[in-house]
């Protein structure tokens, strides 16, 4: 489907903090520069930006990071706010943009705070239920994410036989991911009961659901696959694209409530590659919340619509050594909110076989899948032998 073929040559990180305020610019600066050398590259072969925010102050502006890199000049830059597959945005829209012949190498980031103010903020009540929320407050819905995602994990539950335990079973194999992980700030294991003993949210969701805000930046380098095969280290190929909003989108009034967006995004993933799911060495999936990931295997076809329960095999199947890893960076749940795009940096590092103690051996194909609802989006990575 893409005009030129696309790889992404480099990946980089900021420090990851729980605690304390951070500059965007530093962790900005950081992540990108990571990501320059690690592709073997310098600021002035970039021209390129492409980042996604919640608002201004949120991360740096495609342009303010262009002055900290000290680049000349920018044949393509975007911020992608507020919509969008969360962090994997920038990265959908840079391949895009390379693949059309607008720029010739991409720098996408995401980056992070926790005082923004966008994941745990605290706002004045309202008096008034504006728009939709007039047909919400009176049956207790305040608004927010986290109780639509209660709903949906119901909803599950219910229309599919489900179980609490499903949705543990995300949680805890993060942490055993976690464990291999330097960058995560959750490495402690945990089991069931610890899971299920955690406090809720907003029933049926527990605290161990949610992921870790925390503040930092992750980046990447993208280029065509000609002169990735030219830099060091494995070609790693961006094979497969998605975007998908399913029917009515909506985070509560969408038709399919349960999978929003996954369905559709996964669909067209699928009709644009030879690849099929047996083929995927690896899976990167949104762990924004349990449910997003348990969504994404199912829609993905990893195993069949309401058929996760008894597909995970009390975790073995997504855990080290197992048919399916998934999020073996331990994913937002554990490694911090980096927001989407960190699930595509690990897929590359595991195609590249960078990871270490958590390699996942001989990875060829992965699979990322980002955000839910009626924003998804999905890649198909490869590496070029």
């Amino acid at each position: 489907m893409l005009t030129r073929d696309v790889a992404v040559v480099g990946v980089g990180y900021s420090e990851v903090h729980r605690a304390g305020v951070h500059d965007v610019r530093t962790l900005t600066r950081d992540a990108a520069l990571g990501a320059i050398a690690h592709a073997g590259l310098t600021p002035n072969d970039i021209d390129a930006i492409i980042e996604y925010q919640f608002g201004v102050g949120d991360a740096p502006m495609a342009t303010g990071t262009q002055r900290l890199l000290g680049i000349a000049d920018l044949a393509v830059f975007n911020d992608i706010m507020g919509s969008g597959p969360s962090g994997l945005a920038s990265a959908l829209d840079g391949v895009m943009a390379v693949a059309s012949g607008a720029c010739e190498t991409a720098l996408v980031y995401r980056t992070i705070t926790r005082d923004a103010g966008h994941t745990g903020a605290v706002g004045p009540a309202r008096t008034e239920a504006p728009g939709p929320m007039q047909f919400l407050s009176p049956y207790g819905y305040g608004g927010g994410i986290m109780m639509s995602i209660a709903m949906k994990m119901r909803r599950r539950i219910t229309e599919y036989g489900g179980h609490q335990e499903d949705f543990g079973h995300i949680a805890l194999n993060a942490r055993r991911w976690a464990a291999d992980n330097d960058r995560a700030v959750l490495r402690d294991l945990l089991t069931m009961d610890d899971y299920l003993a955690s406090r809720f949210i907003t029933e049926p969701l527990h605290m161990l659901d949610c992921d870790y805000p925390v503040n930092g930046a992750c980046a990447a380098i993208i280029t065509t696959a000609e002169r990735a095969r030219d830099l060091p280290g494995p070609t790693v190929l961006v094979d497969a694209m998605s975007f998908g909003t399913g029917s009515n989108p909506d985070w509560v009034f969408a038709d399919d409530f349960v999978f929003g967006g996954t369905r559709t995004a996964s669909d067209r993933l699928w009709s644009r590659t030879s690849l099929k799911p047996d083929d995927v060495d690896v899976a990167l999936l949104y762990d924004g919340f349990t449910h997003i990931t348990i969504s994404w295997i199912e829609a993905l076809g990893f195993c069949g619509i309401g058929e996760f329960g008894d597909w995970v095999d009390e975790g073995r199947t997504i855990g080290p050594g197992g048919s399916l890893p998934v999020n073996t960076n331990g994913g937002q749940l554990t490694e911090g909110r980096l927001h989407g795009l960190a699930f595509l940096t690990e897929a590359v590092l595991q195609l590249r076989g960078e990871c270490g103690i958590r390699q996942v051996p001989d990875a060829k194909v992965a699979a990322v899948a980002n955000a839910h609802g009626p924003q998804a989006g999905a890649m198909l990575l490869r590496r070029e032998d």
